[in-house]
């Protein structure tokens, strides 16, 4: 039995928590005992909800010392927010993991780790561009984290590991080093079947009519996935079609503006935003057209889903080609119009063969990245 320590700034409905979640729950229990600890405290999210019922350890390293919504004074938040490292040294020593695998960011904590004496293999999972997590230049905001990662390679051969090919040379080229892998972001495929929704049922639940297009994004609510361009395309569709709704399904730290935007702009009768919801195979199932106008992403499992799902998607050409998985996605810049972005859109939502001249190649299958795969080739990564 091997043990893995899964540690993650949180465990929100983010793609990458939801990446965790699933490795958490498919993987193999007789060989690997997986447990996911975050630095934040309790989210009340979807992912955390799916652990809970399967009966998978999370440890809130901000709630061991102060329960979630105790009041505390600023002494007392300096001693959890120094505490947290504390007692993530005390768990890890404590549990004595063989594999700790980091996602997101390093934010110190491995620092804290007697390495050596744990014995403990290390990997780091880059879900984004490398931009976003690393930069050489001394003393930026990014500067220590790029040193960490160096340092955990060279002197503790951590494995990096990558969603895509394109990545892995950028991190070989990057990091100078040999140990990185490539493990697709996969999917549940088996959640994300047509036959298994009612799509008029969930547009009844949602007050959505039947017959009305529906556009609609999943994702969190930050700069990344460039929720103001969401509005401004849907604002510009509805001088096509003024009856077109619009479904958000995400939350972040940018809702608050993103609602205030819908509100100025008028169109909140018009507009569903939902989150923390654990039906999103549902709920993409009801919609016409999956729009994603990412200003950068690393491979984005929604993504996936949608295209499992065979949902036409129209989304920025920031996001890797490796992505295009059927003949039903096209990609556009984020400095195309909000008009050339609806004249897409249209095509995908009511002529399907004008969207096709519009559409990518696919360079591979949507079975291809079947999460169960993507698991045995961690198990295999975990065991060796």
């Amino acid at each position: 039995m091997v043990k893995v320590i899964e540690l993650s700034p949180t465990m929100g409905n983010g793609g990458a928590e939801t990446l965790i979640k699933d490795y958490a729950l498919l993987a193999d229990a007789g060989k690997i005992d997986m447990r996911v600890v975050t630095w934040c405290g309790t989210l009340g999210s979807a992912n955390e909800e799916h652990l809970a019922k399967a009966g998978i350890q999370i440890v809130h390293l901000e709630e061991l010392r102060y329960a979630k919504g105790a009041t505390l004074n600023p002494l007392q938040r300096v001693h959890r927010k120094i505490g947290r490292f504390i007692d993530f040294r005390r768990y890890i020593i404590k549990e004595q993991p063989d594999v700790i695998h980091i996602h997101l960011r390093f934010g110190g904590y491995i620092r804290m780790l007697p390495l050596r004496k744990l014995n403990v293999r290390l990997f780091y999972t880059v879900h984004n561009e490398l931009e976003q997590y690393f930069d050489k230049r001394p003393f930026s905001k990014k500067w220590l984290e790029y040193c960490e990662a160096r340092r955990l390679i060279r002197k503790y051969s951590m494995t990096m590991v990558t969603l895509h090919e394109d990545m892995n040379r950028s991190i070989r080229k990057y990091f100078n080093t040999d140990r990185v892998v490539t493990v697709h972001n996969g999917v549940n495929l088996a959640r994300f079947k047509n036959e298994l929704y009612d799509r008029n049922a969930t547009r009844d639940l949602l007050g959505i009519d039947r017959d009305v297009t529906l556009l609609g994004h999943v994702g969190s609510v930050h700069t990344q996935k460039n929720h103001e361009m969401i509005i401004d395309i849907y604002e510009e569709y509805l001088k096509k079609d003024a009856t077109a709704r619009l479904l958000l399904v995400g939350k972040g730290n940018k809702k608050k503006e993103i609602k205030e935007l819908i509100e100025a702009k008028g169109l909140t009768e018009k507009v569903v935003f939902l989150e923390d919801r654990t039906d999103v195979p549902a709920l993409m199932n009801a919609m016409d057209v999956f729009v994603m106008p990412s200003r950068w992403e690393g491979y984005p499992v929604v993504l996936i889903e949608a295209q499992s799902l065979g949902l036409p998607c129209v989304v920025s050409d920031r996001i890797t080609n490796e992505c295009v998985l059927t003949d039903k996605i096209a990609m556009l810049s984020i400095e195309d119009s909000a008009t050339k972005w609806c004249d897409v859109i249209e095509a995908a939502a009511k002529d399907k063969i004008a969207f096709m001249t519009h559409c990518m190649k696919p360079v591979a299958n949507v079975e291809d990245y079947d999460i169960v795969s993507s698991i045995r080739t961690l198990e295999k990564m975990y065991m060796a």
